[in-house]
This record gives C-alpha cells, structure tokens and sequence, in this order.
C-alpha cells in the first residue's frame, strides 16, 4: 500500500502506487491504496497525464452500461534493464517500470576478458531489448552485476577473474559508452542478496548473508536491510579468507578454491569420470569416490565460510546460490556443520536461484528510474 504521508505532494504518491502495481488500476482503486480522496487522485491523474506518466490502459466491465477505466504508467515513459556478467553465462532483462519483465535472454560467457565480455553483454542487452519491443522507448537505468570488486569512489574494477580479466578495468566507462540510458554497476553476489532481500529468502530477515558459489564464490551481506559493501567495495570477498586450502589455489592466488572450476579441476586430476559439477554431486550422492570426498571437502570449506560470516556479521540467514550453492545435497551438509556454531543461523537455498544477480540489476534500476520520474514530478509541483 502507498499511503500518503503529509506534506507529500498526491502526484507523487499516486506515481509511486502505479509504478509498483503489475496491472493497472482504476481511480477509485487508487484512491483507496494511497488513502487519498477521489478528487485529490482524480486532479493528480490528470497531472500525471499531462506529464506522460500516467494513461488509461484499458476498460473493465462493472454493472450493465457501466465501465471503470484501469490507468497505469505507459510503456513509453520508459523501461528498465538488467545485466548479469557471469564467468559462465550473460543474462539479461528489459523490464517494464514496475520490474516486470518484458524480455529475458541468456548466452554462455566467452571469458576473452573484460573489454570482450562487455560488448557480449552489450549485444545481449540490444537484442533483449528488440525482443521487448523497447529500441525505441527511453531505458531510464541498466542495473550490471559484474563479478569484482566495485568501489564507488574508483572506476577501476578489481579480481574480475573469473571473466578473463587479470588487471583492474573500468567497466563503467565502456558500458557507459555503449548503452543510452544510466548504468548502475555493482558486485554480482550483491546484487543476488539484493534479489533475495526483495523477492526472495531475504525477504524476511533483517541481517542475512548470500553465499554464491559457481566459477567461484562470493558473499553479499545485508545488515539491518541495508546492503554491506565495506570502505573499498570489498565486503563479501571471501575468496580472499585463508582457509587453508592453498593447493586448490587457481592461477592468480585467490582463495576461489570453492568455486566450482577449481572442485572440477580437482576431480579430474584424480580421473573422475564427472562430466561437470552437477554430474560430480551426483556421483557423491551415491556413495562413489573420489567424488564422495571431494564434495565433502566442498562442504568442509562452505561450512568454514559460513562460520567465518557468522562470527563477524551474526546473520539470521544464511542464503546459499549459484550453480553449486543450489544443490540439496551442498545445502543439507552445510546446514548440519552450522548447526555446530556457537550462534548458529538458518541455512537455506536460494528462492530466485542463478538468477539472483538478475533480479537484484533489476531492482536497482527499478529504484533509480523510480527516483528519476519522481523527481519530474517534483520539479513541476
């Protein structure tokens, strides 16, 4: 419900209640979610009207001769966009005002390095975009999930490793270049426990931690319901934990030796028959080795993981994710070791699965364009 709070203009708080519906409504409907007379919503839909950022929609038939006209914001004040830049795969949304998605698409990840998986995001991006049917209509924000460190107060993006790039890039400049509308850059498993906290098993918790573990492993921390991102944008990097685990190092020395390129490294080398890592869990679940070990192993050092989150941040929750951490047999081990802790927290799988990062873009973007059409209606009041 969008009430109207006092001193608050009634446009604003009838744009607000229509830019989080999914279907449109009538004034009366209206008038009822935002506690506002019908008068007063009557006057500001038509303020609304005169600045494009209200329409009728469509018609609803009432009693017999009698018809309640549905308004809603239309599709041409503008659309939305999220971008997940993945070590294995890109997805991308173009999504109405609401968050509501009008196209998605998903492509493998060709990891040459940042400047080549950015014009491979790009592209994805313009042929989503064709496939909504937006090309032609204002993209208000581009919420882009990058796996590196994302400091606000330096461009330079650092540990993008997992897409192919070995020194610190400016990702902002080259997206910025290549797509019309603002671009909202932010750490992937950040945006994942922004996606949880809005649509997924955050949705509830106050102080909870994502745990994303795919090519690699990250974590996002939302404290108090406020993203943690840390003095240099580092706050979740726990690859970088000595866990002890040096021999499962990858090339550049980092700590990502839970991800699953590293366990799949690891079973192959010991003549594994797994094909991937899915195939290698499976194997563990039923009893074969060297698989049963290995996937034990992977456990262990999640577990070490979440033990090391728990002592610092004390979360509710904590949320596994990613093309590892979505796997029963991962969550039911990881939960068991954290029952072991002094304050141990929930452990849970994923509501929104791979596509946390997705949903967290969106998010983003949904809140800056909110803020954006707001404004318009603030500078006019």
């Amino acid at each position: 419900m969008n009430r109207a709070v006092a001193g608050t203009p009634s446009a604003e708080v009838v744009l607000r209640s229509l830019l989080s519906q999914t279907e449109p409504r009538t004034r009366s409907e209206l008038s009822v979610a935002c506690e506002l007379s019908r008068p007063t919503v009557f006057g500001a839909i038509e303020r609304l009207e005169a600045l494009g950022l209200a329409a009728p929609l469509a018609q609803r038939s009432g009693l017999p001769g009698r018809t309640a006209t549905l308004y809603g914001v239309p599709p041409a004040a503008g659309c939305v966009a999220g971008v997940d830049i993945g070590g294995t795969n890109l997805r991308a949304a173009v999504c109405d005002l609401s968050g509501t998605p009008l196209a998605e698409m998903r492509r493998a990840t060709r990891a040459r390095g940042a400047a080549s998986v950015v014009r491979q995001a790009v592209e994805l991006l313009a042929e989503t975009r064709a496939k909504a049917k937006r090309t032609g209509v204002p993209l208000l924000a581009a919420g882009v999930a990058i796996p590196g460190v994302v400091n606000r107060h330096d461009p330079m993006v650092r540990y993008a490793w997992n897409v192919g790039q070995q020194q610190p890039y400016d990702f902002y400049s080259q997206l910025s270049e290549s797509i019309d509308g603002p671009v909202l850059l932010e750490n992937n498993v950040n945006l994942a426990a922004i996606g949880e906290h809005r649509h997924g098993a955050g949705r509830t918790a106050e102080t909870f931690a994502v745990i994303a573990i795919g090519t690699g492993v990250g974590a996002g921390i939302m404290h108090n319901g406020r993203l943690l991102r840390g003095a240099h944008g580092a706050a979740g990097e726990v690859a970088f934990l000595p866990t002890g685990h040096a021999d499962r190092r990858g090339p550049h020395d980092s700590a990502d030796e839970a991800g699953g390129a590293a366990l799949l490294r690891e079973a192959q080398a010991l003549t594994s028959s797994a094909k991937d890592v899915a195939d290698l869990f499976e194997q563990a679940r039923r009893g074969e080795q060297p698989a049963l070990s290995l996937v034990e192993d992977e456990c262990r050092r999640i577990g070490e993981i979440v033990a090391s989150i728990c002592a610092v941040v004390d979360p509710e929750t904590v949320i596994l994710s990613g093309g590892i951490g979505d796997n029963d047999y991962l969550v039911a081990r990881v939960a068991e070791l954290a029952a072991d802790l002094p304050v141990a927290p929930a452990v849970v799988r994923s509501a929104l699965g791979e596509r946390a990062s997705l949903a967290g873009a969106i998010a983003t973007a949904v809140d800056h364009a909110a803020g954006q059409l707001l404004g318009r209606v603030q500078n006019v009041s």
